[in-house]
């Protein structure tokens, strides 16, 4: 036994002296494609738990046996295994993935990269923006980002978007989001060219919103456009032509109707014998065209962008019209090895013509002139005056209203920015920056005083203001990035400082002739304006600090205080923290050889934001304002504790990409609260004024974020990838305080307000009457009487519905088959109501005004049974604010289709070109819809607003059909 057992252990001793014998210790480098070392490389020997990791300049070394083989992994980049082969020096270069884990990430003051976000943030590229016949860059984010609601309140021509992020958080505040273009900050974007912007990242949570403090409480949208890239000097001249029509329209009572609904109505004349159809006259068709030229190229340490377009967009109804000119440049260059400069500056000079819409025919809306001005009359009359709508007393048709007056725009934007950088060492660099954000707005009304009816009233009309608005800020930011062993540090600290400058100048004169004797005075009459200015500063402080350890636990912290001369000298400071982490599941080792799930990361945050947009810059002292006759009327009483209104936000997020990067999935839960709402409360009669704002309410966000995006098909000559988003949002006013029960929003004109905000309800609440049907013994119109007291009062109204959606929701598909380029994008809005305002004008039957096809159904003595009351002249009674009026918004859009044909490199070798695209697009192409009015995304008022989703005369969406080319050398 003895025997054996020393064989045994002579045989193991030999066995582990030639193991040892054949191993060998190999030494190398990893590498990036551009030569750069890379730290924290897994290099483990296959089939063992045997490895190490690479150092900070790339370098490892490790025993490994002679015949092994080594496995070189490193997030974000592709996993190489190499055979040793008896080598003892072996040295790697990794290729990026094409999961995009490692794209750079423009983020509040500074950069990182996709793999290593711990919050909330969603980025929209340049592709998405290309061949789409938009005028506001902001209207291709529109259903690409899960948790943005953009809405177009207007189709016009430069119409303004509304944008939410996460829900609504203010009553009376901002609920838009801050606009940051490279770097120089701004509450609107709508006047960039699309065509310059390379990506807008959107920040939605407050934790990586909190870098900006009191700015950030509606989410961040952070803008870079493009810029030059070392090497050749590139051109590249886009152009596209197209034209637009409404893609629905009303029917309406034709003359032998309308007469008859006249005759009910005990009116006696009529008009004319014409048969006018005004949508034909009044709904035309738009034409958009679009040019730009750029110039891009670097070398010797700096680098170029520059570019210049115009851009003309005629709308549907005439004479609305948007011409824009765009210049562009962004540079940079080095000085030094360690000193470099950059600059950049946009400027847009825009004129547009303005046709007045949101508005019934007596208010000079021309919408809902075209549908209410009956076709028994004719444009012009005999002494060249515009007609008007038989019986009203001067309602006047469509066309006087869109081309009676002269109602343009002049407005020139220049945002600049000049900065300088210094590099320290290698992880310690100081930037400061000086920026302007320059608005010069300049608005002219004309009429004049014989063709139409206002212009008959007032003897003719001039008004004009002007406004110059300048914002000037200095950032002044100090960086430091370190990578010690698996550890990376970082952080960020900066000072920055504010300032702005408004003036507005009014101007109106009127009665250019005498109205007894017809002759003109030797001058107009001038009407008292009072010019006004206003000014507000910022002080603010930043901090930032992150860690990240092998890439698997990441850390991050924001500190910021804001100091606004918006609050008393005790409220003028608000702080702001935020914190977020993440945990990389699948760099442990118990996922790391998944051949399943290629990247799998959880993430939390929390943060506080504030807002003090919107409230007015004096809004905390006792304020007088001069009337008309020079006196001093008190207007606002003092109050040094108003303050900010604050955000707190917690979120929790999931990224998981799977099936060798064909699969990305992105989930996101949030809960956010606002309080101290600025809410405006009922004074005391003995304070002489009616209202005033103060910090008592609350209001509350919670919902679901889900993105999808797939890789179907990746062939040599055919792809096809999908990118789908949805996102669930639920808002509630939780307090208005003690003293007010209730706001109203959404005036209708001659009606109740549409629009209540209450305790318990969600902004956007319509409030009326429950109609309940038509009595068929009367004809009139019945409601619920809730209160049991046996008539119709205000005690009856109630909540009938809410402009909120339950979701939200978008899907593009991507093909390429060959050269050929095909997407399809949808977009679409589900669970929303609209208040129809419109049809209060269209079916009311209680004065002149034409009608609605759906009148026909009225009730008469022979038609009893039917929804639709009688015609009964000068009375409300049949048309109150009401659960009628209240329809179904929901809407699946096919937003855009876009296709495409890349010409190949021996074609384009031959013409000295390095690209050429021709492409169609169609816009808005189908409207899947119940809504019944021209169009389900419109909004009298802000889309983003209390007063939410009410369509009232509103111009709508158009449908577009364009042509274009991109050509480059």
């Amino acid at each position: 036994m003895r025997k054996k057992f020393t064989l045994f252990i002579v045989c193991l001793l030999c066995g582990i002296s030639m193991s040892m014998a054949q191993e060998l210790n190999v030494k190398g480098e990893v590498r990036d494609q551009q030569g750069l070392p890379l730290p924290g490389v897994s290099v483990k020997v296959k089939g063992s738990s045997k490895g190490a990791m690479t150092g900070t300049n790339g370098a490892y070394s490790l025993n490994v046996p002679a015949n092994a083989t080594l496995s070189f992994s490193f997030i974000g980049y592709k996993t190489i295994e190499e055979a040793v082969g008896n080598r003892t020096n072996i040295n790697i270069a990794l290729s990026e993935d094409n999961n995009q884990l490692n794209e750079v990430v423009v983020i509040g003051y500074g950069t990182t990269t996709k793999k290593d976000i711990t919050t909330a943030v969603t980025t929209i590229s340049s592709k998405d923006l290309k061949n789409q016949p938009i005028t506001n860059p902001l209207q291709a984010v529109q259903g690409r980002a899960a948790g943005v609601q953009v809405s177009s309140q207007s189709g016009k021509p430069g119409a303004e978007m509304a944008i939410s992020i996460r829900g609504n958080t203010s009553i009376t505040a901002s609920n838009g989001p801050l606009y940051v273009i490279d770097g120089v900050t701004s509450r609107n974007a709508g006047f960039l060219n699309p065509n310059d912007i390379e990506s807008l990242t959107i920040l939605k949570d407050a934790s990586a919103a909190a870098i900006y403090g009191s700015s950030g409480a509606n989410g961040v949208v952070l803008i870079t456009t493009k810029k030059g890239k070392e090497g050749k000097v590139k051109v590249e001249f886009n152009a596209f032509t197209g034209f637009s029509n409404f893609w629905r329209k009303k029917d309406v009572l034709n003359s032998e109707q309308y007469i008859s609904l006249m005759k009910e109505l005990g009116y006696t004349t009529f008009g004319g014998n014409y048969n006018t159809d005004w949508q034909k006259e009044t709904f035309g068709t738009g034409t958009q065209n679009q040019y730009q030229v750029s110039l891009s190229g670097g070398g010797k340490g700096g680098q170029y962008y520059l570019s210049t377009g115009y851009q003309q967009d005629k709308g549907v109804v005439a004479p609305a019209k948007l011409d824009r000119y765009t210049l562009n440049f962004n540079g940079s260059q080095k000085a030094t090895s360690w000193l470099k400069f950059t600059g950049s500056a946009a400027l847009t000079s825009r004129k547009s013509i303005d046709v007045a819409d949101n508005a019934s025919v007596a208010r000079g809306g021309t919408i809902l002139s075209t549908l209410t001005t009956p076709s028994t009359i004719g444009i012009m009359n005999p002494d060249g005056t515009y007609t008007s709508i038989p019986n009203t007393g001067g309602w006047d048709n469509p066309i006087a209203l869109a081309f009676g007056a002269d109602n343009s725009t002049r407005n020139f934007r220049f945002i600049g920015a000049f900065g300088g950088e210094i590099n320290f060492t290698k992880d310690l660099t100081f930037k400061s920056t000086i920026s302007t954000n320059l608005n010069k707005n300049y608005y002219m009304y004309t009429i004049d005083a014989f063709k139409t009816t206002f212009g008959r009233q007032e003897r003719g009309v001039y008004r004009n203001n002007k406004t110059w608005d300048n914002v000037w800020l200095n950032e002044n930011i100090l960086n430091y990035n370190k990578i010690i062993g698996k550890s990376a540090f970082g952080a960020t600290a900066g000072y920055t400082i504010q300032e702005s400058d408004y003036k507005y100048i009014d101007y109106e004169e009127n009665r250019y002739f005498d109205a007894q004797t017809g002759t003109i005075p030797q001058a107009p009459s001038v009407l008292k304006k009072i010019p006004k200015r206003a000014q507000w500063a910022k002080q603010s402080y930043l901090a930032r600090v992150t860690y990240a350890f092998d890439s698997k636990y990441l850390l991050s912290a924001n500190f910021r205080a804001d100091g606004s001369s918006r609050f008393g000298q005790d409220r003028q400071f608000g702080y702001f923290p935020s914190a977020s982490a993440g945990w990389r599941i699948s760099g442990e080792n118990f996922l790391k050889d998944s051949k399943t799930i290629n990247d799998l990361k959880i993430r939390g945050s929390w943060g506080k934001v504030g807002n003090d947009e919107g409230i007015g810059d004096y809004v905390y002292r006792k304020l007088y304002e001069e009337n008309a006759q020079g006196n001093l009327n008190l207007v606002n009483l003092e109050n040094h504790r108003l303050s900010w209104e604050a955000t707190t936000q917690s979120n929790i997020g999931i990224d998981l990409t799977m099936f060798n990067n064909r699969v990305t999935f992105t989930a996101d839960a949030y809960l956010k609260k606002t309080d101290d709402l600025l809410i405006k409360v009922q004074l005391a009669p003995t304070s002489g004024l009616p209202e005033q704002a103060y910090n008592v309410g609350s209001m509350e966000n919670k919902g679901l974020e889900f993105s999808l995006s797939t890789k179907n098909f990746d062939r040599k000559n055919f792809t096809w990838s999908t990118d789908l988003n949805i996102s669930f949002n639920k808002n509630k006013v939780t307090s208005l305080g003690t003293a007010t029960s209730s706001l109203d929003f959404g005036g209708i004109y001659e009606r109740d307000a549409a629009v209540r905000v209450e305790a318990g309800r969600s902004l956007g609440s319509f409030y009326g009457y429950k109609f309940t049907g038509v009595d068929p013994a009367t004809g009139m119109a019945t409601y619920a009487d809730l209160n049991n007291n046996g008539q119709r009062d205000t005690g009856d109204r109630t909540f009938i519905g809410s402009a909120q959606p339950d979701f939200t929701y978008g899907i593009t598909n991507n093909f390429s088959y060959g050269n050929f380029g095909l997407n399809i994008f949808f977009q679409g809005v589900q669970g929303n109501q609209l208040f129809n305002a419109s049809r209060i004008d269209l079916e009311g039957m209680r004065d002149a005004k034409n009608q609605s096809a759906d009148v026909l159904n009225r009730w008469t003595p022979q038609n009893t049974n039917t929804n639709i009351p009688k015609a009964l002249k000068d009375k409300t009674d049949n048309s109150l604010t009401s659960s009628r009026f209240v329809e179904n918004a929901s809407y699946l859009r096919l937003k855009s289709a876009t296709l495409s044909y890349n010409f190949g490199e021996a074609f384009l070798g031959r013409l000295k070109m390095s690209k050429l695209t021709v492409f169609a697009t169609g816009y808005n192409l189908l409207t899947f819809t119940k809504y019944k009015g021209l169009d389900p995304e419109v909004s009298q008022y802000e889309a983003n607003g209390p007063q939410m989703g009410v369509d009232y005369g509103t111009y709508p969406q158009s449908r577009t059909f364009l042509f274009g080319v991109n050509v480059g050398f």
